[in-house]
């Protein structure tokens, strides 16, 4: 009984907002999926520093390496002709994919976090228009629920806005720090290779 009463209750702020909720709705799916799907993304595999202290047995073992970081390593050091700037080529194409498809991740989320309150913004001003309606039809009963209307329009598509918009801007904030580390850890391990593998050099 309590859940369907929570349940009416956004379902009516959702009929009183109008046409924007929709809207809204749509951004919300959206920016959510998206943002989900990037922390996922960022926060699978191995790329960090946990394990850094077998970086160099695995630079000396491929095989042995695992996750990302294996790929890496057995991406960047496979083949007989290997140098120094093979090495590096390698590693900036690894960047130009990674770090590159967070960033286009990054600007779609960025994109519809300002999006979310702009479009409550637009329910805003359409609120408005309907109080305006409502003073212009003059007194009585009828102005009143138009005014009324107007008002709850207004709040509503400018509060869901924001209530979208915010939970948004931490993810985003949160795949951008780990991007950063990523980047960090693609730095430190072509590093250590080369230092492993051309200590000589």
């Amino acid at each position: 009984m309590f859940i369907l009463g929570n349940l009416q209750e956004v379902v009516d702020i959702f009929t009183d907002g109008g046409t924007v909720m929709a809207a809204l709705a749509i951004v919300a799916f959206l920016l959510y999926t998206t943002a989900t799907a990037s922390l996922y993304f960022v926060f699978r595999g191995n790329l960090n520093h946990k394990q850094k202290s077998q970086w160099a047995d695995w630079i000396n073992d491929p095989e042995s390496a695992e996750g990302r970081v294996g790929e890496i390593i057995r991406y960047a050091i496979h083949g007989k002709k290997l140098s120094i700037k093979r090495v590096q080529r390698r590693f900036d194409e690894m960047r130009e994919i990674l770090i590159a498809s967070i960033d286009r991740r990054l600007i779609i989320i960025t994109t519809l976090v300002a999006a979310a309150p702009m479009t409550g913004l637009l329910g805003t001003v359409g609120g408005m228009l309907d109080m305006f309606d409502g003073l212009a039809a003059g007194g009585g009963k009828q102005s009143m629920g138009l005014i009324a209307s107007g008002m709850k329009k207004a709040l509503f598509t400018t509060l869901t806005g924001l209530v979208i918009a915010l939970p948004g801007m931490f993810m985003s904030l949160m795949v951008r720090e780990r991007r950063n580390k990523i980047d960090t850890t693609l730095a430190q391990l072509q590093s250590i290779i080369v230092t492993t593998k051309f200590r000589n050099v």
